[in-house]
């Protein structure tokens, strides 16, 4: 995923094109016992590399994550007011937030602005009271509850990984070495993907972290 937009101040006809950093590789699998998602840490801006320690992948509650590839700033911004949103959700309707309901609040939020929109492709994982759910979601809002995603600048190579691998009702112990193959196979293809493997495990019983070298 690479965006490429116009700077009024310099350049031909008044124009400069600027690439912003927007690549990354991003894979999300649902379980028969949880939610799997990774992503790579590699931050760019165009050819240069920013960081190779960023983070991608972001846990909202005790048992939801959002990852997301696009402009880090947007999404950085998104995390943000989805932790406000969630506060104040839970404190009205006093009940913890489905993950079904927090993807439905990411996409109106990400609806509203498509006349300006957040440059981000998003994954939310969780799981609730009606088991392990996966949802993607375009820079427009576009909402699809899916068994297993990809997302970023490497989804054609991860996905080559996960149509293979992939089998409905896999368990979260599989999914992880699924999901880690995906994302290697984004960083070994893809440029704007790099860094190290960040794993995130979503149970019943609640997140747990992983960092792995690719």
């Amino acid at each position: 995923m690479e965006l490429t937009i116009a700077n009024s101040n310099q350049g031909v006809g008044g124009h400069r094109l600027m690439s912003l950093p927007t690549g990354a590789t991003v894979v999300g699998i649902k379980c028969k016992d949880g939610v799997v998602v990774a992503t790579d840490s590699l931050i760019s801006w165009g050819t240069m590399i920013l960081t190779d320690k960023g983070i991608k992948a972001f846990k909202l509650t005790d048992t939801i994550v959002l990852a997301s590839a696009g402009l880090t700033s947007d999404y950085q911004m998104l995390v943000n007011r989805l932790k406000a949103q969630i506060k104040l959700y839970e404190l009205r309707e006093k009940k913890d937030i489905s993950v079904k309901a927090l993807a439905k609040m990411v996409a109106n939020t990400l609806y509203a602005r498509r006349s300006a929109p957040l440059f981000v492709q998003t994954v939310i994982v969780g799981v609730d009271d009606a088991g392990p759910s996966l949802f993607s979601l375009d820079m427009g809002g576009s909402l699809l509850s899916e068994d297993v995603t990809a997302a970023g600048s490497g989804t054609q190579m991860a996905y080559g990984v996960l149509e293979k691998m992939y089998d409905e009702g896999v368990t979260v112990k599989k999914a992880e070495d699924i999901a880690v193959q995906a994302v290697r196979a984004g960083i070994a293809r893809d440029a704007q993907s790099g860094g190290k493997i960040h794993l995130m495990i979503v149970t019943e019983e609640g997140v747990t972290e992983k960092s792995l070298e690719h």
